[in-house]
Parts: structure tokens; C-alpha cells; sequence
């Protein structure tokens, strides 16, 4: 779905604008060609990532370079009250199993290591921290001990994304080796492609989601 720039950085901007829980006042949207660059300043890593999703979400972009800055300005903090801070955030999450997950910190970059059972908890302690105050930007080296995975993983995936309304439109292919899942095909749009990864990750046992080869409809 092509879009004149004009148009595209308004329908981006809109989105933003439309999200409750981004604050977009300081957001500059510029769109050339699809390619949709995002600049200004949020306070934390949570709404620059938020931002990034928002803008993909809309039809016609086909990528999005995220140059926002992070931080609040004219404050600093010890990177050790920063790691106090997200551990209290991972221990505060009720899907984060405690003390699964340790943190370390470097000049605002936090660095999340540990095992975890499954992809949510993965993901649930990477928002955790993300949120927190001064966290430039969050590095994830957690990994998934693999869980026994279904003979049919890759029918069961299929039958899900059957279902999805986001992807109905999609035409993608399911296959699995050991507890790695691989997508290939088409979408619509870049939510769909996200919304089919997101399905593959909630089958039980998986431990890696591969789509390279999805690709979206011109």
C-alpha cells in the first residue's frame, strides 16, 4: 500500500498521538517512500520501543528508523541505583518468575540475563525494565530452558494463525525443527507479520522463532 510522504507522516503522527499510554508531544515523523524516521525525545526505552510499534502499524510503512532520545533531561543517576530500580520492577511482575532474571547496568543500558521457561516471561521482564526511569535501552540474553514441545507444533501453529483476524489475510507457512519454529510466506502489513511471530512464540516448548523469508504484499 503505497502513500504519498505528506500523508504518511500524518497517518503516523495520528497513531502516535491516538496511543494513551505514549506521550508524542515531543515526536517528529518524517516519511519518505515508506521509510518512516522517527526523532525528538521520550523520557523512558518503554516509549521509545512503544513508538516503534505504533508506526509499524500503519498501513504503507515499510520500515522505521527510530532515532528518538532517551532519558529525562537534567538528571543523572548512578547506574547502580538504575540496577536496584529494575530489579525492584522484575521482582514487582507477577510473570516474572523471581529471581529467574539478574541485571546489570552500564551508563543507563541495562543487560538482562538468566532462564526462564517461556518467551512471555522473556518478554515480560524486558517491558519490566523498560519502563523503569533512566534506562537508555535494554540488551536481552535471557534463555528459554524448553519445555516439552508437541509432535504437531507446527499444525497447532497453523490452526492459530487460522484464527487470527490480524493475519486472515496472510498466506504463511509453518514448519518446525527440534524446538525451532520457522514462517515463510506473505503479509499484509507489519502488524501482521508481528502478530504471526507472537503466535508462533505461544506454542509451548519453543525456544526460537525464524522468519526470514516472510515478506509483505506490495
Amino acid at each position: 500500500m503505497h502513500k504519498p510522504n505528506n500523508i504518511l507522516e500524518h497517518d503516523v503522527k495520528a497513531e502516535l498521538d491516538w496511543d494513551p499510554l505514549l506521550d508524542a508531544d515531543q515526536i517528529v515523523v518524517k516519511a519518505d517512500a515508506g521509510v518512516v524516521t522517527l526523532s525528538g525525545a521520550v523520557p523512558t526505552y518503554y516509549d521509545w520501543a512503544l513508538a516503534s510499534d505504533d508506526a509499524l502499524s500503519v498501513g504503507g510503512v515499510t520500515y522505521v528508523d527510530n532515532e528518538i532520545m532517551v532519558g529525562l533531561v537534567g538528571e543523572a543517576v548512578a547506574d547502580a541505583d538504575v540496577a536496584v530500580a529494575c530489579g525492584d520492577a522484575l521482582d514487582a511482575d507477577k510473570l516474572v518468575p523471581k529471581g529467574a532474571v539478574s541485571v546489570q547496568v552500564v551508563d543507563g543500558w541495562v543487560t538482562l540475563s538468566g532462564t526462564v521457561r517461556r518467551h512471555f516471561q522473556r518478554q515480560a521482564a524486558k517491558r519490566a525494565v523498560s519502563k523503569v526511569d533512566w534506562v537508555r535501552g535494554v540488551t536481552d540474553y535471557i534463555v528459554l530452558s524448553g519445555d516439552p514441545i508437541p509432535s504437531d507444533v507446527a499444525a497447532r501453529i497453523n490452526d492459530a494463525l487460522a484464527r487470527n483476524a490480524l493475519i486472515d489475510d496472510s498466506l504463511i507457512e509453518v514448519t518446525s525443527s527440534g524446538h525451532t519454529i520457522y514462517l515463510d510466506g506473505t503479509t499484509s502489513s507489519w502488524a501482521s507479520r508481528a502478530e504471526a511471530e507472537d503466535t508462533a512464540w505461544e506454542a509451548p516448548g519453543v525456544t526460537d522463532v525464524v522468519e526470514p523469508a516472510i515478506e509483505l504484499l506490495a
